[in-house]
């Protein structure tokens, strides 16, 4: 994900998104939104944990928008999904995506207790790949959003590089960690809600007819 990829989803969303007011107790209304949750595998350990709010399309070939995000450090399992639990109480919630590859499976086992219907998204080669080009794709076509002045994000989304893996035969997508994206959780985490959308745009129209 390069600098110039990411200044194209950079919007002043006080002005373009009328829709979507941040301070109100219903931020989006009753409108649809996607959430991406990234946790951490071990909360004694620098990792940090990254949730992200996606407003899918409202029309075909409309945007995908990261309405809100929250990223925390040092939770155990129960404040995590506490924390999820929370914004499903603010937004009427679609689809909730958590990686479950590493330690995020107890998260996902709590998170059903309240919202039976989330989505355990296990890390595989093909699995990473899948939501890095749908990511990706949109960001091309200049349908994907966020705003300008979150920097973390376009940070986090800068950190995730592609490589080959250890056998040769298979490119992945890994970060690193640092103190200040962690391991690229706000970006995980938003493929990971990005993980209900459809690979092309005629699926992506099937989805809305079918959802109305």
């Amino acid at each position: 994900f390069s600098l110039s990829l990411l200044q194209r989803c950079m919007v002043d969303s006080w002005d373009v998104w009328s829709d979507y007011k941040p301070h109100a107790a219903r931020p989006f209304g009753n409108k649809p939104v996607w959430v991406g949750y990234d946790p951490a595998g071990d909360s004694q350990t620098s990792d940090h944990q990254g949730l992200i709010v996606l407003a899918p399309p409202q029309v075909e070939g409309g945007k995908f928008r990261i309405l809100e995000y929250v990223q925390f450090h040092g939770l155990d399992y129960q404040e995590q999904a506490t924390e999820v639990e929370k914004i499903t109480k603010r937004y009427h919630v679609e689809f909730i995506g958590i990686d479950t590859s590493g330690m995020g499976n107890a998260v996902h086992q709590l998170v059903k207790l309240f919202y039976p219907a989330a989505t355990a998204i296990n890390y595989s080669i093909e699995v990473k790949t899948e939501i890095v080009l749908k990511t990706q794709t949109a960001m091309r076509n200049g349908r994907f959003e966020f705003d300008a002045g979150a920097v973390d994000i376009a940070q986090s989304f800068m950190s995730i590089r592609k490589h080959v893996t250890p056998s040769g035969r298979h490119a992945t997508y890994s970060s690193g960690r640092t103190t200040k994206v962690g391991h690229a959780d706000l970006a995980w985490a938003a493929m990971n809600a990005m993980y209900r959308a459809p690979l092309s745009d005629a699926q992506q129209h099937q989805t809305i007819v079918d959802i109305l």
